[in-house]
């Protein structure tokens, strides 16, 4: 039902933005099933590149849709990242669902939303990108929560063949996230050297 529930979300969330012309991908747990790791959630999360918009504009296409901010001032700052954590309660739900969009502004940001991969997700009406599989891990790597951490390791241990490590690690250098990167690697093989 939570699951139903949270696609239609993501499905009304995704065209909204999507009419407006707006640049974004599914991150998050939800993107995690892309990748053959599947694990509940309970949110919906997006990777939004403005374009050259104000937040001010993405904020008045959402509350047009009935997707309004959870507090004000809008934008919540998480260390180095921009947030807009929303709620909507689709029709005949009788729940709120929370919805971050995360801001893309940095470079790093950007070259993640280029990479998107197209994805038809099972239950969802409404085709969307997804990141990549680095670029997933790169960003749970700077959320950095246990689960985060969690998802990293499981994401690696799926996915490590089909891996860019020589993107993965340039950018985990990059974003200072090097570190974390190779615990991720070592709780999943340990013994074993980080790819190249």
């Amino acid at each position: 039902m939570v699951a139903d529930v949270l696609l239609n979300a993501l499905g009304h969330v995704w065209r909204t933005l999507d009419a407006a012309r707006m640049t974004m991908a599914v991150m998050g747990g939800i993107a995690l099933a892309s990748w053959k790791y599947v694990r509940a959630t309970r949110d919906v999360d997006l990777l939004v590149g403005l374009e050259g918009r104000s937040v001010d504009e993405l904020l008045a296409e959402l509350r047009a849709a009935g997707v309004r901010p959870r507090r004000q001032p809008a934008v919540t700052s998480l260390g180095r990242l921009r947030l807009i954590q929303c709620v909507y309660e689709p029709p005949d739900a009788f729940m709120d669902l929370q919805v971050d969009l995360l801001l893309a502004e940095c470079p790093y940001q950007l070259q993640a939303l280029a990479r998107r991969v197209p994805q038809q997700l099972a239950g969802l009406n409404v085709p969307v990108f997804v990141l990549a599989c680095e670029d997933l891990i790169l960003h749970k790597l700077l959320a950095g929560r246990i689960i985060d951490r969690v998802d990293c390791a499981s994401l690696i241990r799926l996915q490590r063949e089909n891996l860019d490590w020589a993107y993965l690690r340039s950018w985990a250098d990059t974003l200072s996230v090097a570190d974390g990167l190779r615990e991720a690697w070592h709780e999943t093989f340990p013994g074993e050297e980080l790819p190249a």
